[in-house]
């Protein structure tokens, strides 16, 4: 995985690393940013997801970014919103020049929607362009245009950092030595910043995190068969999963964000 990583960024002249609108900060990887920024190679942080979060928020995370350097735009490929605006920004780090973009991030956070927007419909898959040499099987180009050409293979970040952190970036939870923690975590997480989604989500009211799961799994028929007590474990790994899918909506703020008019939205 690691490989295929390096030979992304290695291959590409600009690299779009693609962050979960939700969680920017926390679906971002320094080390690989700084892996990109090393190498000589122009980076732009996608945040994906769009549709999952209001606009000014967008906006404070897009303000965020750039005022410390790092180019940025917000799409939602789910929704085919901001594509074109995405293709114009690689055309401008290009410079006007051919060449090819590739596309990086943790898993789940939609790299391969993220490639299809960009390549749209009229997109044709070439093993024959000057910039192929080097290029495998797992490394196919795509034209973009007459000068763009995309890496029709995304570079997988492996999930790291505390149990929570890797959730987040697309660890499988079945895999999770405890799920029910992180899942606590994450509906503390979500409720302090929405505490209407989960209920909005679900059709559950509940009281607290654990008496969350317990509805949720009762409400889905888990059970344990040792004590006919809610499964709350596989409630805890649905939620991660549902997380993952996109089917939670809320949001973080970026740091120093003062003020917001999502009220107005």
């Amino acid at each position: 995985m690691l490989k295929l990583l390096k030979s992304v960024i290695s291959k590409s002249d600009v690299v779009m690393e693609v962050l979960d609108s939700r969680e920017p900060e926390l679906t971002r990887s320094r080390r690989i940013e700084e892996m990109i920024l090393r190498s000589g190679k122009e980076l732009l942080l996608v945040i994906n997801k769009a549709d999952l979060v209001p606009l000014e928020i967008l906006k404070g995370w897009k303000e965020y970014f750039e005022d410390r350097g790092l180019r940025s735009v917000f799409v939602s490929s789910r929704e085919h919103q901001g594509t074109k605006i995405l293709r114009n920004s690689v055309k401008e780090l290009l410079g006007g020049r051919e060449g090819v973009v590739g596309v990086v991030g943790y898993p789940k956070t939609g790299k391969s929607s993220v490639i299809n927007a960009l390549k749209g419909r009229h997109a044709t898959s070439t093993s024959s362009v000057p910039m192929s040499t080097g290029f495998t099987k797992s490394l196919q180009l795509v034209r973009i245009d007459s000068r763009i050409y995309a890496i029709d293979s995304p570079g997988v970040i492996p999930p790291d950092g505390d149990p929570f952190e890797r959730a987040l970036r697309g660890s499988r939870p079945e895999d999770l030595e405890d799920p029910v923690k992180v899942a606590i975590k994450l509906i503390e997480r979500i409720t302090r910043f929405n505490p209407d989604s989960l209920t909005l989500a679900y059709k559950i009211e509940f009281s607290s995190p654990l008496d969350f799961l317990e509805k949720l799994a009762l409400k889905r028929g888990w059970i344990y068969k040792t004590d006919r007590e809610p499964n709350i474990d596989q409630a805890s790994v649905q939620l991660i999963r549902d997380y993952h899918e996109g089917k939670i909506t809320y949001y973080t703020k970026p740091p120093g964000l003062k003020h917001d008019k999502t009220s107005d939205i």
